[in-house]
C-alpha cells in the first residue's frame, strides 16, 4: 500500500472516529436536554403537590368545623323540638 492510500485510510477511519464523537456529544446533549426537562417538571410537580396538600388541608379544616357546625345546628334543632312538643303537651291538658 502506498503512503497516499495509507493516508487515505488514516483519514477515513480519523473521520469516521470524529462522527463517532460527535453523535456521542449530540446524543449527550440530548440526553441533558432531556433531564433538564424531566428536573424542571419533577420540580413542577413537586410545587403542586405542596399546594394541592395546602389546599387539602385547609379543605379538612373547612371539613371540620361545618361537622362541628352541623352537630350544633342538630342540637339546636333537637332543643327546639323538645320544648314544642312540651308545649303541644302542656296545651294538650297533659
Amino acid at each position: 500500500m502506498t503512503d497516499a492510500k495509507k493516508f487515505e485510510a488514516s483519514l477515513t477511519r480519523f473521520e469516521n472516529a470524529l462522527n463517532i464523537v460527535e453523535k456521542a456529544v449530540s446524543d449527550r446533549r440530548e440526553a441533558d436536554k432531556r433531564m433538564k426537562a424531566a428536573e424542571a417538571q419533577a420540580a413542577a410537580l413537586a410545587s403542586d403537590r405542596q399546594r394541592i396538600d395546602k389546599e387539602l388541608e385547609q379543605v379538612r379544616v373547612k371539613a371540620a368545623e361545618l361537622v362541628d357546625t352541623s352537630k350544633q345546628a342538630a342540637g339546636k334543632i333537637d332543643s327546639a323540638v323538645s320544648r314544642i312538643r312540651a308545649v303541644l303537651y302542656s296545651n294538650s291538658g297533659g
